[in-house]
């Protein structure tokens, strides 16, 4: 399962940031950390690297522009949200994320100012992260209710199906009146939906319960939960299952190189590479060896050809057998000649497959071939028997066998299998 290292950055011109390493299923396997940048930089290699910047830094929006192309969406979308935004559209760096099922598109807004300090700093600290979000993007959307994130310095609210939407500390209290002031969706029946809320409370000190309990009948629901080790961890948990919209897209997306495809593949293709040497050495020791065994199969037949065919040169066996069997009738000493070649064919199959095998002497009259061998044990010459014997066309016996230092001299009989009296 892979990992995924999340860095978070602070607010303001700081060299600290806070970490953790997460699982596919958002559970951690490395505990929280804080401290410089740098720190988080020395766990990025072998993990995936996601960076989350500070929601009051991002506007997380919707925008109904049904242009598909990607390339056209970019040109676009600043203008499609122009009156929305006070600043100066020029100034702004534009994200898009996920289709909804109404047809608007999920949006990210950051001042490129900040979105230029921000990569800068990741860049000094060696950190190239594959993604960056809005911390308020790791905030679930739960089905039926609203979500609150309360920390020092920003609270972050999310309406189930909707955006977050962030704010500094201070505007608790505005935050949620306008929550309140705002008209709950009705169902088909006409009935308004309730509100449910669940608070995650990560501040150092805890936020005072007379704001809950003010709450209390205000809503049908309210549930606070302490996060005493703060709210990362449960941000890098829902960036891991459900990320928002990445902000490195346009002058900022990531620019693949053969440098960065290297890191992560080196392995795999040493792996290959010595696979592949490993086949051609392979290949190269089999070439040999059936060279080897052809020249040595071409001598054994280069002796038996010279010991039949006294004085004539070896280039064409056949021609050399149909002129020795020309004096006889044609067709019967072809049928001689090609039975001759056909016994020699297979005996010299069986002695290069037997290995560390001679033939001495070979003569064939009248369908009957005798061979001498000079073979390394008694084992040799009954394996060359049982060869010549193999597919049934011929008969072979041992005559003799005669032990000479350490090897067999041997005589073999071979005949064809329909003539009576064969082995």
């Amino acid at each position: 399962m892979s990992e995924t290292l999340v860095v978070r950055l602070r607010s303001g011109n700081t060299e600290l940031a806070e970490w953790v390493v997460v699982d596919d299923t958002g559970a951690c396997t490395l505990a929280p950390a804080a401290g410089p940048v740098a720190g988080a930089a020395a766990l990025s290699p072998g993990r995936r690297t996601v960076c989350l910047l500070p929601a009051t830094r991002v506007l997380r929006t919707r925008a109904d522009v049904p242009i598909r192309n990607q390339n056209r969406l970019a040109q676009v979308l600043p203008f499609a949200l122009e009156d929305l935004l006070a600043e100066d559209i020029d100034d702004l760096h534009f994200a898009s994320g996920a289709r909804h099922a109404d047809g608007r598109i999920s949006v990210a807004v950051i001042r490129r100012t900040h979105m230029d300090e921000f990569v800068a700093r990741l860049a000094a600290a060696g950190l190239a992260p594959q993604a960056i979000y809005a911390d308020s993007d790791g905030v679930t959307d739960l089905a039926g209710t609203t979500t609150v994130l309360l920390e020092d310095a920003q609270v972050i609210l999310r309406d189930p199906g909707g955006d977050a939407i962030a704010a500094e500390t201070d505007g608790l209290d505005a935050l949620l009146a306008l929550w309140l002031a705002q008209s709950r969706p009705a169902d088909e029946s006409g009935v308004s939906a309730p509100r449910n809320l669940q608070v995650y409370d990560a501040t150092t000190e805890g936020w005072p319960n007379r704001l809950w309990q003010e709450l209390q009948n205000q809503v049908q629901s309210l549930e606070v939960r302490r996060l005493p080790d703060g709210a990362l961890a449960r941000l890098a948990a829902g960036i891991a299952v459900n990320p928002g919209v990445d902000l490195l897209q346009g002058p900022y997306a990531r620019r693949s190189s053969f440098a960065s495809y290297w890191l992560r593949w080196r392995l795999a293709a040493a792996l290959v590479g010595a696979v592949g040497i490993t086949m051609l050495l392979s290949a190269g020791v089999e070439t040999w060896r059936l060279r080897r065994e052809s020249a040595a199969l071409d001598i054994e037949l280069g002796q038996a050809i010279a010991h039949t065919f006294p004085g004539s040169n070896a280039g064409d066996v056949r021609a050399l057998v149909d002129q020795r069997l020309q004096i006889g009738s044609p067709e019967h000493g072809l049928a001689k000649g090609r039975q001759f070649l056909d016994t020699l064919r297979t005996v010299a199959s069986a002695v290069s497959r037997t290995g560390s095998t001679r033939i001495e002497s070979l003569n064939y009259r009248t369908g009957i071939m005798e061979l001498t061998l000079r073979v390394p044990n008694a084992d040799s010459l009954d394996s060359i028997r049982k060869l010549v014997t193999e597919d049934g066309k011929l008969n072979a016996e041992i005559q003799s066998s005669n032990a000479e230092g350490e090897e067999i001299q041997g005589r073999i009989r071979i005949s064809s299998a329909a003539r009576p009296g064969g082995a």
